[in-house]
């Protein structure tokens, strides 16, 4: 069945993921409400991560069948992946950015090495997409995709123990905190399992946990506001990361994101909405996710344009539309272009 809200969930999450990638386009130094609001956009991947669960329940639980669950999973993300990805490395290679560079930063990195011979950077760039901004998510959901019968189990265990499990994982996390730099997709997978549980757990009991949605999208987004204000007050600005067996204090990042993930589902439940636009971003929104990293490395590098060092809220806005105009855009060429055996799905995912 399907769920306009949901959909309308899909198109919030991608946005925020691009408005997050796009801080250096004038929203890299920000104080006061602005940093608030930076910590509520940052870490936009635990909506995705929640939608993710959600679905795998509401649609793929009655038919699961591993082979063909990932055989999907295969076509729309992972081909795509691998292409893009052996269409980046090279070009990281040829201007020598990233790992290829002689002067490389490798403070806090794990798996990468100076050491490493040009083909060894290849492969882990493979392993970890840290070629491109936003790439290591992909790697991630392979992994969440692998342990798919785990969650179909999870499924199946009574509400109380799904209720331990996800208190259980969360507060694992909390304390793991995501990979510094992403770089390290078993870390990140341990981290965001419970956002995806939670989904699960959601669109499992849907019916009785929809009832007040108002009054609990209230509740729950005031929750992340006030912990997003709580981090900057401490200081602290974006997400906490750290590597797998260092300690590093509780990750308050985590649980405003937990509410803030939860929260948005009761209001977008609440109010239920249905444009063309919104229509278009979430079914696109896959693609937006995989053509924006080039569209934000073009505008990089463009001779022409003077990018600014303080606060510029009209541009960085500007930027962001820009970039997702240019994703969508980018994606709806292709899919008229590709057509017959060589389809748009295998390369951008839609």
């Amino acid at each position: 069945m399907f769920l306009q809200s949901i959909h309308n969930y899909r198109a919030v999450a991608i946005i925020a993921i691009v408005m997050s990638h796009s801080y250096v386009y004038g929203f890299e130094d920000t104080t006061g409400f602005v940093s608030v609001l930076k910590n509520i956009l940052t870490g936009g991947t635990a909506l995705f991560v929640f939608i993710s669960g959600y679905m795998f329940h509401h649609i793929f639980y009655k038919r699961y069948q591993y082979k063909s669950f990932m055989k999907g999973k295969f076509e729309r993300i992972i081909v795509p992946y691998l292409i893009l990805t052996s269409l980046a490395i090279p070009l990281v290679y040829v201007i020598k950015s990233g790992f290829f560079a002689p002067d490389a930063d490798y403070y806090r990195i794990v798996f990468f090495s100076p050491d490493d011979s040009a083909f060894s950077t290849t492969i882990k760039y493979y392993l970890t997409g840290r070629m491109l901004t936003a790439y290591w998510y992909i790697p991630f959901a392979i992994l969440l995709f692998l342990v798919s019968p785990l969650h179909f189990k999870f499924i199946e265990l009574s509400k109380r123990t799904q209720i331990v499990l996800i208190a259980l994982f969360s507060v694992v996390s909390i304390f793991l905190h995501r990979s510094y730099e992403n770089i390290n997709p078993i870390q990140m997978l341990v981290y965001f399992t419970p956002f995806y549980l939670v989904g699960i757990y959601i669109s499992l009991y849907r019916e009785d946990i929809n009832k007040s949605c108002g009054t609990k999208a209230s509740i729950f987004l005031s929750f992340a506001l006030l912990l997003a204000f709580y981090q900057y007050i401490q200081g602290h600005e974006g997400s906490y990361s750290k590597s797998i067996f260092e300690y590093g204090g509780i990750d308050i990042m985590f649980i405003q994101k937990m509410f803030l993930s939860i929260g948005l589902y009761f209001l977008l439940e609440t109010f239920v909405f249905k444009t063309k636009l919104t229509d278009l971003i979430s079914d696109t929104s896959f693609a937006i996710f995989f053509i924006h990293p080039w569209v934000l490395t073009t505008i990089k590098r463009l001779p022409f344009l003077d990018h600014p060092e303080s606060t510029n809220i009209p541009y960085y806005l500007v930027t962001c539309f820009v970039v997702i105009a240019l994703s969508v855009l980018i994606a709806v060429a292709l899919n008229k272009l590709l057509t017959g055996k060589v389809k748009s799905r295998y390369i951008i995912g839609y």
